[in-house]
This record gives structure tokens, sequence and C-alpha cells, in this order.
């Protein structure tokens, strides 16, 4: 319980410094688009690859498999439960997309990964590149389809591009795996070097967070409405339960059964509300739904860490 709380305190702190130096104006307006860029292109990549490699074994890697199939399993139930609701609420088919992708995706980057790291150190990495293979492999497949779908067809024929499914962070997953499936260790200058730069992950994903909070508060607090609430109950409390259950069902316990349930408790994927102003879609929705989760997980969060430490 303690440690719970003692993480989330640190969150708090590293957080609150974005959060004021971005309320007071101390920092220059395109400070966030550098540190995102650092930790997708640089940082995560970095720690994807020195975790993997110093954390599993090709055994492990053989394990996975299995978590990689129930997490997408349950990814796709989501989906499929997001499409009830918002038909059940007869909500537009622009708010529909938007609704039904931000319903199946976590913030598994800039939320789930420092989280993780101060909740249960080094050890969760690797249990939490595997979530988040399956969330940047279904964004940019069945998520970007959802979202583009709505666009007009001209912009939906240029969204596909399997580039963007080959991101940074996901190249750096497939290369810890080569890694530690093959024993292959790397020379110790690359290795210091890639560690050093994947310790930037927490502090700056945190530091954009509470930076995002800041901004998206300031033109007030959003107005609540039913369609959110559901939203906060998938992310909050439906998909950690499908996890729970799907997980314990085919007998997988212990420490990686509570990283995955941390991870499905995660806030709304924040590159959903880039997509859908990128797609004309309900954009302003889409970062209420966002900035919400955000600032619900900041109470979820330590319960989470309480029970599951």
């Amino acid at each position: 319980m303690l440690n719970g709380i003692m993480s989330v305190l640190v969150v708090f702190i590293i957080m609150g410094v974005g959060f004021y130096f971005t309320k007071r104006y101390k920092w220059p307006d395109n400070t966030n688009k550098v540190f995102s860029s650092a930790v997708v292109l640089i940082a995560a990549p970095a720690l994807a690859i020195v975790s993997i490699e110093n954390h599993f074994t090709p055994q492990l890697l053989q394990a996975s498999i299995w978590n990689l199939l129930i997490i997408a399993g349950s990814v796709l139930l989501m989906y499929l439960i997001g499409i009830i609701l918002s038909v059940a609420m007869k909500l537009p088919k622009k708010k529909k997309a938007v609704f039904v992708t931000t319903f199946m995706l976590n913030n598994t980057m800039f939320i789930g990964l420092p989280i993780v790291t101060i909740v249960f150190g080094s050890d969760g990495l690797p249990y939490l590149f595997t979530f988040y293979l399956v969330s940047i492999v279904t964004f940019w497949s069945l998520g970007s389809f959802t979202l583009s779908a709505q666009a007009g067809s001209e912009v939906h024929k240029r969204s596909f591009s399997v580039k963007n499914i080959f991101s940074p962070g996901l190249i750096g997953v497939m290369i810890g795996c080569v890694l530690a499936g093959t024993g292959i260790s790397l020379p110790m200058i690359l290795e210091t070097s890639l560690t050093y730069l994947g310790d930037l992950c927490v502090p700056l994903s945190l530091l954009v967070i509470g930076s995002n909070l800041a901004l998206s508060l300031s033109g007030g607090f959003p107005k609540i409405t039913v369609d959110m609430i559901m939203i906060m109950v998938g992310k909050f409390v439906i998909h950690p339960l499908i996890i729970w259950g799907a997980f314990t069902l085919f007998g997988i316990t212990g420490f990686p059964l509570k990283v995955f349930i941390l991870m499905a408790a995660m806030p709304c994927h924040a590159q959903t509300a880039i997509m859908a102003e990128y797609y004309d879609l309900e954009g302003e929705y889409a970062s209420n739904l966002v900035s919400l989760s955000t600032i619900i997980s900041l109470f979820t969060i330590p319960i989470y860490a309480a029970i599951l430490l």
C-alpha cells in the first residue's frame, strides 16, 4: 500500500513540474513536441531493446505468445463492446468512430510506461512492451481503419501504410526480442548508451502529460456526457476485468498478470485525439476524452497500485 502511494506521489511531482512550467509559460511553445519526439523516436525504442534483452529468455519469449494472443483478444472484445454501446447510444457516425477507437485502446506509452516503471520497476517493462506491441499494431490497423473510414475516400486510401505500424517503438521491441531469443548480448558501450537513453522515458513522458493537462484545462473542464462516462467505465473497470478474467482462465497469474491489469487500467490512447483532428472527426471530443481519462487516472492508478502491489 505504502509503495503504491509513494509511486503515485513521484508521478504527481514530475507531472506537476510539466503542469507548472506550461501554465506559467516558463518554457517554449514547442517543448512538448520536442519531448514527445524524444520519447517516441529515441528513448522508448532504446528502453524496449535493453529491457527485453535483459529480462527475457527464449522460454519467456515463447510463453509471451500466449500473452500477446490474450491481450489481442481483450482489445478486440473492447472494440466489439464499443460498437454495441455506440449503436445503443445512437451516436453520430463521426463521433461513433472516435468513441469505438478510444474505448478500445489505452495510453501504453506516455502514461503506462512511466507508471509501470515506477510501480513495478524494470522487471515490469518486458510485459509492458508486450501490451504495447498489441496496442500499436491495433491502432495503426483497426483503429486507423475505423477513423479514416469516416474521413472520405481519398483520405481513407492515404491512411494505410506499413511504415506506420513499424514505428520506432515496435522496431525496438523486435530488436530486443531477437537479442533475447538468440542470446546475443550488445557491446557494453552500446548497452550503456541505450540504457541512458531509455532512462529519459519516464521523466520526459510525465512532463509531457503534465504539460498536456495544463493546456487542456486552460479552456475549462469539459462537460461530461453519458458516452464519456461509458468510456471511463470501459477504461478503468471493464478492460481490467476482462484482462483479469481471461488470464486467470488460462492459468496465468502472478507478476505478469499484475502488470497487464495495470496496463488495461490506463487512460485513453493520446494519439487517437491527434488522428481524429487529422481526419476532422470530432477532434475536440477526442481531446476531451483523453484529458478527462487522464485526470481520472490520477485517482484510479493509486487504487490499482495499492491493490496489485
